[in-house]
């Protein structure tokens, strides 16, 4: 989630600010903040060369080229030299920028930005600088959950980590991953990013394509732990919009990494079995799985027992698929039929293949079984990609 030409817009002291031209490179990432004063005369020539740092929007009142306009697509080229990725002007010695040093930045992909109204260079500052520091310690939660999702911490390393994320964590928490639409994930993301206020025992931010909440509370309670997640997805905008959800059971800090993998390979299950929310403890067979989801005998149990379909038609193929969805469908030939559009004595034909390529000696219910574990780990290891 690195910070876009395009996320400054969403500051409230940038909202008035129009693109007025290089739209294209809205994408472009920024680090920092520079001001350019009088770097483009030729007093400032020698001083330029070193002055910009790069990876960034530069600021300017454009004083230098008052009363030499030529000089204004000179220093677009210049800034792009030096790896400025945007410039935003103050319109008070220009109106309108020379037409020549806009069709440039359109051509290069280059932002150049107007100031709304009389905003101060200073506010602005301010505003980026907390922008990119609220980027980088989500960048910081980022690196901390994949190591929670990839193994166990110690007690002095989880209370780290809480104290980390949140030091107003209460004694008891539970965590929750949640997947919204694209543009309502997007509007969440920006409210998290202006730096919208949550109750103290909680957290949200963004990891992936999903949201990871955090909540607290001092006694357990599953009525306590469901309001104060209303407040959170309310306070995002995501009441209603979230398409898929899966929430941890209830633990001590101290079991910090455990929860956040609960919540995530439950989330992972609920995307999986097509429902909108899912539990941990109603996860069934799945939790044996995803405790030893990290184990190398784990995928190798998978490989080896699938090993005949991925050799002979791929990961695409036509028995996988069935496979796959006759698993989900709980080994129901007419649901599986159903599932992908086929007549039951196809499903049926497709079935007895399977048996006799993956496991011929097993009987029925113990095919179903080996075949139920190594597809749930299938899936499962692909979702975590």
């Amino acid at each position: 989630m690195a910070v876009r030409i395009k996320d400054l817009l969403d500051l409230a002291i940038m909202k008035d600010f129009s693109v007025v031209a290089g739209e294209k490179g809205l994408n472009r990432v920024i680090e920092t903040t520079e001001i350019l004063d009088f770097e483009f005369t030729s007093e400032g020539e020698a001083y330029r060369k070193s002055s910009f740092e790069g990876k960034s929007i530069v600021l300017s009142v454009l004083l230098f080229a008052k009363d030499r306009p030529e000089l204004i697509l000179e220093a677009v080229k210049k800034l792009i030299a030096q790896n400025v990725q945007a410039l935003a002007y103050k319109p008070v010695f220009f109106k309108e920028l020379p037409q020549e040093a806009l069709d440039y930045a359109d051509e290069m992909n280059f932002p150049i930005l107007e100031f709304g109204h009389d905003e101060f260079f200073e506010d602005v500052i301010i505003a980026v600088r907390d922008l990119i520091h609220r980027d980088s310690d989500y960048r910081r939660t980022e690196l901390l959950i994949g190591q929670m999702l990839e193994g166990d911490l110690s007690p002095d390393e989880n209370e780290a980590v809480s104290e980390e994320i949140n030091p107003f964590f209460r004694p008891l928490i539970t965590a929750i991953f949640a997947e919204a639409e694209p543009g309502d994930a997007e509007r969440a993301e920006r409210l998290i990013q202006s730096g919208s206020r949550l109750r103290s025992g909680a957290f949200i931010t963004r990891y992936r394509e999903a949201f990871l909440i955090v909540l607290s509370q001092d006694e357990k309670s599953d009525s306590g732990f469901s309001a104060q997640l209303m407040d959170v997805l309310t306070s995002c905008g995501l009441t209603d919009r979230v398409v898929s959800m899966g929430i941890s059971g209830i633990h001590e800090k101290s079991a910090f990494d455990r929860t956040v993998r609960e919540a995530f390979w439950t989330w992972k299950t609920a995307k999986i079995e097509k429902e909108n929310v899912k539990f941990y403890k109603d996860l069934g067979i799945y939790k044996l799985i995803i405790s030893h989801i990290n184990s190398e005998s784990t995928s190798e149990y998978m490989n080896d027992y699938l090993l005949p379909l991925f050799e002979e038609e791929g990961r695409e193929g036509e028995l996988l698929k069935t496979a796959a969805e006759y698993v989900l469908a709980g080994g129901d030939i007419g649901k599986t039929a159903e599932r992908l559009f086929c007549h039951k004595n196809t499903i049926r034909y497709r079935i007895s293949k399977l048996q006799e390529k993956l496991d011929p000696e097993a009987d029925e219910k113990a095919f179903f079984l080996n075949l139920s574990a190594a597809i749930k780990i299938y899936l499962l290891l692909n979702e975590k990609k």
